[in-house]
């Protein structure tokens, strides 16, 4: 009897210490998930928001593109014409596979979907190592994805009107470059 009043008394002791080991593991994993070493990578990633979407229902959280999106899509799609492109990564709104739709017919290459708040991995760096790799996201998770590249808190959100901006993010081991360039 001893021993199972002693067991009861320890039992909440060993839970909160597991629970803690578990925190302190959780917040390892989130700060070193923008630290994690490129040193073995070398890829390019071209980042756009999806094109113009249609803004006459502002409770549809799933507009396609309209006119201007669509014309959008036609100038991407002549812009990465001369451009190797190796894999398309897309969010799972309509907006962002209109936006590809033409690129990815014309370089045969499949979209893969992702998840903007989870993208950012060693493995998708091991996935994507050696690629040129296009990311079609939103105004408020390319920036962020772009920070995460180059290892570096430089980008914020994208006014809500900026369709036409292209970040070329270039990893070679350890040296991480980013441009700027507005395609309209």
């Amino acid at each position: 009897m001893k021993h199972f009043i002693l067991a009861l008394t320890l039992l909440p002791l060993f839970t909160f210490c597991g629970q803690q080991k578990e925190k302190e593991e959780e917040n390892k994993t989130a700060e070193t998930v923008s630290e994690i070493p490129t040193v073995n990578y070398s890829a390019t990633y071209y980042l756009i928001r999806h094109a113009e979407k249609v803004r006459t229902n502002p409770k549809d959280s799933d507009p396609s593109l309209d006119i201007k999106g669509m014309m959008r899509a036609k100038r991407w799609a002549t812009y990465f014409e001369p451009i190797k492109i190796d894999a398309i990564y897309i969010t799972r709104y309509i907006r962002t596979k209109q936006t590809i739709s033409l690129i990815a017919q014309q370089k045969a290459v499949s979209p893969k979907q992702y998840d903007p708040n989870a993208i950012y991995s060693d493995e998708f760096l091991k996935e994507t190592n050696g690629q040129s790799v296009l990311i079609v996201g939103h105004s408020n998770t390319i920036p962020q994805l772009v920070n995460n590249l180059i290892g570096e808190e430089k980008f914020t959100d994208m006014d809500d009107s900026d369709n036409s901006t292209l970040f070329k993010v270039t990893i070679n081991g350890n040296d991480k470059k980013v441009e700027t360039i507005t395609v309209e």
